[in-house]
């Protein structure tokens, strides 16, 4: 008879969800005739969220990442960084953010699609006399503009416009100050070493 039952003395019937005969099988042991917390073998232990790995949990995985600079090898209370709610970036001028993790930086390749200097849009048109704000829904004034509470505590507002094209020399000023922070999080050990040849 299959071990089917909650717990071990109940009212009514084991067989009021299952039938004895039907084919049960644990995932545990991968035998037929009890579920899974009824297996004898031990326990399965689960895999990695974060990497699938069978040796480890997410709490101790090395591809643990931070959720404050998005950078592997160490947590958010580890982290360099100012806290995100802290940042303000020079570039939008937007809260949440630095500059160089700014989202204009990848939102202004939009219209970039050949080798060559990067394409820039034409300037914004007049604005709507039917906008509406998606934070506070009033009339007037587009979200990211809005000055009321964020709808979603964690979340800031970022600009759907390009105020600034990078040129060549921003482009490369950019890449040295991200190698000093690679550097940086290396020397405290907080980011893991990189393989030596690329992937």
């Amino acid at each position: 008879q299959a071990q089917i039952s909650n717990y071990a003395r109940v009212r009514h019937s084991s067989t009021r969800y299952y039938r004895a005969d039907k084919n049960i099988t644990s995932r545990n042991c991968n035998r037929p005739g009890h579920l899974s917390k009824n297996s004898p073998t031990p326990k399965k232990v689960p895999p990695c969220c974060l990497c699938a790995g069978k040796d480890h949990l997410q709490h101790s995985c090395p591809a643990r990442f931070c959720l404050n600079c998005c950078l592997p090898g160490h947590y958010f209370r580890e982290c360099l960084e100012k806290a995100y709610w802290n940042k303000h970036c020079n570039r939008c001028d937007m809260k949440g953010h630095y500059a160089d993790a700014c989202p204009e930086i990848w939102r202004q390749y939009h219209l970039t699609t050949k080798p060559g200097p990067i394409k820039t849009a034409s300037a914004h048109s007049e604005r709507s006399v039917s906008m509406y704000c998606y934070n506070c829904s009033r009339k007037g004034h587009f979200g990211y503009e809005c000055s009321e509470k964020r709808m979603q505590g964690s979340m800031f507002p970022t600009s759907p416009f390009i105020y600034y094209y990078d040129d060549e020399c921003d482009i490369k000023r950019r890449a040295n100050r991200l190698k000093r922070k690679v550097a940086d999080l290396q020397e405290a050990g907080l980011l893991p070493e990189q393989p030596k040849t690329p992937w």
